[in-house]
């Protein structure tokens, strides 16, 4: 007996120590890139039932890799020459890899002859704080990245950034068991194929999303609260002067890595024309006999963009005007912002037609 239990310890203990050393090996606890706490998605492929927002029954496959960035790109990031940046609306989680704005604007550069690669590296919920410490802490990490390019789809969450501690723009989590929790996550192999294997497994009977589809759940209003532009100009000067030098940090990080920043202004889907009358698009629950429907949000938006165009006047940055010319509408929405396939196939026909048309200009195309 005490033989077999010694043999079983022996075997025990070789076994533990293969793990050890394939862990330190493979893993990023020595080798690799040290992304310490950050909250980058990164080894991940997901699946994600849309079935209740985009088309029935539909699956949609979300990857990132190793880097944590979204796209096809050889695996060297030497390769990369454009670098997209932004948030959600960017990131498209719940458009398959092949639909994104970002992956067909690489396809329509391919189509087109140019030998452009174009990669996804947006973070939900970033607004240009975020992006200014991405440089920081997390895209300069990233081994041989020297873009020419940096595409920046700015202005949704710059309108919502206050004061408060922003996970997303912090990029880790203000709870010390999940900063934990995420440092395990982005040094150990074992624990990135365990959750390889749960989000292949669970993600395809599981439905998340960023909610129901609002363009079907929501109640359209006409406009009955107008907005004053200068009144709300003056009440925000603070954040519109707060954005405005975010902008200007941004592009140092963007020059620093070697790049050329290119900002591209927003536009939102809950606002719509109809017979020359605004609506806005209402949340069924926020329907009461109090509720005075505004196109206060709509003007915020178009705030932030007037910032976004006059910085790129001023230091003589290209910008793409999207928000003010792109034939984008409703229905190109599933929620407020976040646009379907057609909708991300038409800001990618947009950006590609201005941006081949720069590139021309500028000799490089």
């Amino acid at each position: 007996m005490q033989r077999i239990i010694r043999v079983i310890s022996i075997n025990l203990g070789l076994i533990i120590g293969a793990l050890v050393v394939a862990e330190i090996v493979f893993g990023n606890w020595i080798f690799g890139p040290n992304y310490s706490v950050l909250n980058v998605p990164r080894n991940e492929t997901r699946y994600f039932d849309v079935s209740e927002f985009i088309k029935p029954d539909k699956v949609v496959v979300y990857t990132r890799d190793q880097y944590g960035l979204r796209g096809d790109y050889g695996s060297n990031p030497a390769n990369i020459d454009i670098l997209v940046i932004g948030g959600s609306t960017t990131n498209e989680r719940f458009l398959d890899d092949r639909e994104t704005w970002v992956a067909q604007l690489q396809e329509q550069f391919k189509a087109a002859g140019d030998d452009l690669v174009v990669t996804n590296a947006a973070i939900d919920g970033q607004s240009t704080r975020g992006h200014i410490k991405a440089f920081d802490l997390w895209l300069s990490k990233i081994p041989k990245l020297k873009p020419k390019y940096v595409i920046g789809y700015l202005g949704i969450n710059d309108v919502v950034v206050g004061t408060g501690v922003n996970k997303f723009d912090e990029m880790q989590s203000p709870d010390v068991s999940r900063r934990m929790r995420q440092y395990i996550m982005n040094h150990s192999v074992f624990y990135t194929q365990f959750r390889r294997i749960r989000g292949s497994l669970v993600a395809r009977r599981t439905r998340l999303m960023h909610g129901a589809n609002a363009q079907i759940t929501g109640v359209w209003m006409p406009v009955s609260e107008w907005t004053n532009p200068e009144n709300l100009r003056s009440n925000i000067s603070q954040k519109l002067d707060d954005y405005e030098r975010r902008l200007q940090v941004l592009s140092s990080r963007i020059k620093r890595l070697g790049a050329e920043p290119i900002y591209v202004t927003q536009r939102r889907g809950d606002y719509r024309f109809v017979n020359g009358e605004l609506e806005t698009l209402v949340q069924e629950n926020q329907v009461t006999d109090e509720f005075v429907p505004s196109d206060k949000n709509l003007v915020q938006m178009s705030l932030f963009n007037e910032v976004t165009l006059a910085f790129c006047r001023e230091r003589k940055l290209y910008c793409i005007d999207l928000a003010e010319n792109i034939d984008l509408n409703s229905r190109d929405f599933y929620d407020a912002v976040h646009t379907l396939p057609s909708g991300s196939t038409k800001i990618s026909n947009y950006i590609f037609t201005h941006f081949r048309r720069y590139l021309k200009q500028d000799g490089t195309g």
